[in-house]
Parts: C-alpha cells; structure tokens; sequence
C-alpha cells in the first residue's frame, strides 16, 4: 500500500502496519509512536482510534517540489497541509525528508550526480548537505518552519563552466527515515 489510507471504509492495524513499511503481521498497539503519528496523537496518553488513520499517509515519495537550474535556487514551498492532517503534524515532531541535489549534464556531473541529503528536521530547523568536496560544490539547505518545507540550493566553489544545480525534494515522512513506501 503507498500513500494515503482510504478516507470511508474499515481500517485495521495490519493496513497502517503495511504503510509504513512493517509486516501487515507484526503484534503492536495503538501506542507504538508509528501508529499513533498516522491518528495524530505521536504523544503518549492522548486519546486516538484507527478510524482517525482514515484518508492519512506518514510517507510520501516522488518529485514532491522541484526548483529550476541555476546557480543559486529556491525550491517551491511544500505546506505540510498537503500531504498530512494538521492533527499529524502540532506540536513540532520531528520531520524526515530526502532532498536530491542535481547538476546539468556536464563534464562534471558524473562527479555530483546524485547527492542525496537525508535530514531530520525539526520546528524551525534548517538542514545544509550536499557537495563532494574538491571545486565544484552544490549544496542544499532544507527548512522545516513548522507548517512548510522549504528549500534552497546555491553552488559554492572555483570557477567552472557551468555552475548551475537543481534540488528536488523526494521523500517526506512522520516516521525514522529509511522506513514506510517508497523508502
């Protein structure tokens, strides 16, 4: 199963358990943070059911914001709003995203291509990866402000012929990274 639970309908444990990437089998309970971040409760003795899991998803993969090419960037704001229930998302937990720094195809590009930063973010955190050291660097900065993602990308070294870049943001997720579809 990828992305949302459907909104009407049954949902059982053994269905958020798919989700999120654990044997549909696997004994848990209401408790586990995992489950409780798709019923919007992730904090221990607030009241949740699975019927509140219903129409949510804790991980989302694909191009989910891309910026253009250039030399410094801005990839387009992601509201949290979009992909998860405003009940998910209070309280400042922490988020998981995967944002992939790309350069043009050039002579250089086999070098930089892809570099993939795994960040956890937290309310009002800002998360700087990229680049592979040497001259020709691109890097991306990840914000996460409580009810956004955003992005930028910049190039950072000596003169090369091209030193345009692009950041896409790829995987957004409540749970560890490395976990749920897609993942």
């Amino acid at each position: 199963m990828s992305g949302r639970l459907p909104s009407t309908g049954p949902v059982s444990i053994s269905d958020l358990n798919a989700n999120i990437g654990d044997s549909t089998t696997k004994t848990t309970s209401l408790n586990e943070y995992n489950i409780r971040a798709f019923c919007g409760g992730r904090t221990s003795n607030t009241t949740i059911s699975l019927g509140d899991a219903r129409g949510r998803g804790v991980t989302f993969t694909g191009v989910l914001s891309r910026s253009g090419y250039a030399s410094s960037v801005n990839m387009p704001t992601v509201p949290l709003s979009r992909y998860f229930h405003p009940n998910q998302t209070k309280g400042g937990f922490r988020i998981y995203t995967t944002v992939n720094v790309d350069v043009p195809p050039t002579w250089w590009a086999s070098i930089n291509n892809p570099r993939n930063m795994t960040a956890t973010l937290g309310s009002s955190r800002s998360v700087t990866g990229g680049g592979t050291g040497g001259k020709k660097n691109y890097y991306s900065v990840t914000t996460y402000s409580g009810d956004s993602i955003k992005g930028r990308g910049y190039y950072s070294g000596k003169s090369t012929s091209n030193r345009n870049g692009q950041i896409t943001l790829q995987y957004i997720s409540l749970i560890k990274a490395g976990r749920g579809i897609g993942s």
